[in-house]
């Protein structure tokens, strides 16, 4: 390899001999776990298998399936579904799944007393002795992550990918709990609500994406939120790095200190680390500028995907010293599902769909991407945002926008009358409409701008019923 393109750092960090410096002894302890979706599932199967006496207490009954009691049966924990019992407060610890928010009933009853709470980000990150690298951020989350996870296994690395991506981190954890740590690396997506509850998690690397307005449907602020997302640099020492994106203001205008601390940067790019200069990805260390691939050269559309580009390779290169695996890494990189994604045209409308865009920088990002006419699916369970902040991205270029969901309404008076909009109810109406009345060449755009709850398990599921409802058209092709 030339050495003008190694990448290797002086902060290299050592795969070998990973010091567990979190892990507690929890063989008999009581511990309640909250929650019976991913994480709560997750967490009581990892604390049972290391011994732990696993109560899940699950208050929303609807939640609660047959399969979910076969499991918790076979791993020996107890449970209970409809209420929260006494016995929680009797717990050595607590662990909350990321969706029970701080004002619930229960959460005040367990703030009263001195009871640990964690996450379930927390106590699996005590028995992980591999490496992790963690990504938060209001946006980008999803296709950094999974970039990363690509360019490390494309190295020959054992990556797992985990966290708020799909798989909880615990599960994954525990499927490869057998698996040496020689040459393995987590790659952990991380939620704010996730972070709201960590005490000593302390990833090798964690990186921050961006900082914009979300969740202030759970917040008491703006600040509240952005603070919890801060959390990730809570605990990190000198044998970490932090990196962080040079081009958010709200990011800079903050005083991030850490030991090692690294910037990318699109636009930025004076004290930037890892950047586009002259239209290549590249690496600048100790005055050294180490390119990897043209700009042009990368499957993602968009200068959002840019920035995660930059992002992913500011993650990996303390792993990985040959710019060519990188660079061959990110053009074999395959879009994620629910993020921009086509799905395919019907009678010449384009669809995409962008499920995974739950707040409105989200779906910015998303419009921006698009100069065909355009018909935006907008719409689900509210978080609190401005929705009027869409205007000057919509403006000219929307044929009408289609409003389903609980959040019909709160859009509707935000948007209209500089907008057209109509109410749809449901995602299936918004298509057949917009299939009745649009024309070849059109764009349909699923972006709700919301959390899914409403109607959906979650966002995966309602991107899924989108593609399936657009590939069962009449005239659909890809």
């Amino acid at each position: 390899m030339d050495p003008g393109n190694s990448l290797r750092s002086s902060h290299a960090i050592n795969l070998q001999n990973q010091v567990i410096v979190n892990r507690q002894d929890i063989k008999d302890k009581q511990v309640a776990v909250l929650g019976s979706q991913r994480s709560g599932m997750g967490a009581a199967r990892l604390l049972s298998h290391f011994g732990a006496s696993v109560l899940l207490s699950e208050y929303n009954t609807d939640n609660f399936t047959a399969a979910k009691r076969e499991l918790l049966g076979d791993i020996g924990a107890t449970f209970e579904f409809g209420y929260h019992s006494p016995d929680v407060l009797e717990s050595d610890f607590i662990v909350v799944s990321p969706g029970i928010p701080e004002d619930a009933d229960i959460m005040k009853k367990i703030r009263a007393t001195e009871i640990p709470v964690y996450s379930e980000i927390e106590v699996t990150s005590w028995f992980i002795d591999a490496p992790i690298i963690a990504v938060t951020g209001s946006n980008g989350k999803t296709t950094t992550v999974n970039l990363i996870h690509h360019l490390l296994k494309t190295a020959g690395y054992n990556s797992f990918l985990g966290g708020n991506v799909g798989v909880a981190a615990s599960e994954i954890l525990l499927d490869q709990v057998d698996v040496p740590a020689e040459k393995s690396i987590f790659v952990l997506e991380v939620s704010s609500f996730q972070l709201d509850n960590i005490s000593s998690f302390k990833p090798n690397v964690a990186l921050i994406l961006n900082l914009t307005p979300d969740h202030l449907d759970r917040y008491p602020s703006l600040d509240a939120y952005y603070e919890s997302k801060l959390g990730i640099l809570r605990n990190l020492d000198d044998s970490c790095t932090a990196i962080i994106n040079r081009d958010d203001p709200e990011l800079m205008r903050r005083d991030i200190v850490a030991d090692d601390l690294r910037f990318f940067a699109v636009d930025s790019l004076d004290g930037a680390d890892t950047m586009v200069a002259e239209g290549v990805i590249g690496i600048m260390r100790d005055g050294t500028w180490s390119p990897i691939l043209p700009a042009k050269a990368l499957p993602l559309p968009g200068k959002h995907n840019l920035s995660n580009a930059l992002a992913a390779v500011a993650a990996v290169t303390d792993y990985i010293d040959d710019a060519e695996a990188i660079a061959q890494g990110l053009m074999t990189f395959a879009p994620v599902p629910h993020r921009i994604e086509y799905v395919g045209k019907v009678n010449g409308i384009r669809c995409y769909n962008d499920s995974k865009a739950t707040n409105i920088a989200s779906t910015e990002v998303a419009i921006q991407s698009f100069t065909q006419p355009l018909w935006l699916i907008l719409g689900g369970k509210d978080k609190g945002g401005d929705f009027t902040t869409l205007l000057p991205q919509l403006e000219g270029m929307t044929r009408e926008v289609l409003l389903v969901g609980a959040a019909s309404d709160i859009i509707e008076s935000q948007i209209t009358p500089a907008l057209a909009a109509r109410s749809l109810d449901t995602i299936e109406a918004a298509i057949d409409y917009c299939l009745k009345n649009g024309d070849p060449g059109d764009v349909l755009l699923l972006s709700p701008a919301c959390a899914s709850f409403d109607q959906f398990e979650n966002f995966e599921a309602r991107g899924d019923h989108f593609r399936t409802l657009v590939q069962s058209r009449k005239g659909w092709s890809m």
